[in-house]
């Protein structure tokens, strides 16, 4: 009975997806309510679908309704019956108006939608307040660390990088998309010496003239340089292959 009424369930909810779906193709681009969907200002194509083309199946604790006295959903139902209409599915939209069945099973589903909003919304609330009211006297110190009103040392370092989230910006990633030419022209420091008159006048406006001089002749800093290179290279190829699998679009 179980795998039975999983796939009863899943059936019709499809079935609302579905003549969701249809409504929705059917509907002028300026539509206003297809404008606030899209926009992503307020609803989402489920609830499109339940005011223009059938409300669905109507669940109580993940479940169709459940039988309550003498096998039967309400009353006026048959014994035994596991048909759609008598176990919660609402066939008719908010527009073309519900039967009084399929009202108070819609009643049923939001009743529990609402009780589970109000308890979350609490929950949530309490467990806000107690982490602000734990954290209250914790501070950044001109040391770098974290640590209480009483001087208990929290971290060694804000956030373990001393990084403050909300001032994070987006940063692109061009380094994927580049080619091995740009790529070495962009990063490649022994490269970039062979041209070393105009790298150089590069060099001395960030740094001064005698130490990029001593830069681009030292042998030691030439060899970090390299190895530096060498692993932007591998990092790029692990970005390609490995963490952007899907495109470097993704």
């Amino acid at each position: 009975m179980e795998s039975f009424e999983h796939q009863v369930n899943k059936r019709l909810n499809e079935a609302r997806d579905v003549s969701g779906g249809i409504a929705i193709k059917n509907l002028d681009k300026d539509n206003r309510l297809v404008n606030m969907v899209i926009s992503g200002s307020k609803g989402n194509t489920n609830n499109i679908s339940q005011i223009m083309a059938c409300c669905g199946q109507q669940n109580v604790e993940g479940k169709r309704i459940a039988f309550g006295f003498n096998k039967r959903s309400l009353p006026h139902f048959t014994k035994d019956d596991y048909g759609a209409e008598s176990k919660g599915f609402v066939a008719n939209s908010y527009l073309t108006g519900l039967t009084p069945s399929e009202f108070y099973f819609h009643a049923m589903g939001g009743r529990e939608g609402l009780i589970d909003t109000a308890v979350k919304t609490a929950d949530t609330g309490y467990i806000s307040r107690r982490l602000m009211k734990a954290l209250e006297d914790m501070m950044v110190k001109y040391d770098g660390t974290v640590r209480t009103s009483r001087e208990v040392l929290i971290q060694f370092l804000y956030g373990e990088d001393g990084m403050a989230g909300e001032h994070f910006e987006k940063i692109g990633l061009d380094l994927p998309k580049l080619d091995d030419k740009a790529v070495d022209k962009k990063c490649n420091f022994l490269s970039n010496i062979a041209d070393s008159d105009s790298y150089l006048e590069k060099l001395s406006r960030a740094m001064g003239r005698e130490k990029a001089l001593e830069i681009m002749k030292n042998v030691e800093v030439q060899k970090l340089f390299q190895e530096e290179f060498d692993q932007i290279k591998a990092d790029r190829e692990s970005v390609r292959h490995e963490i952007m699998t899907r495109g470097i679009e993704s």
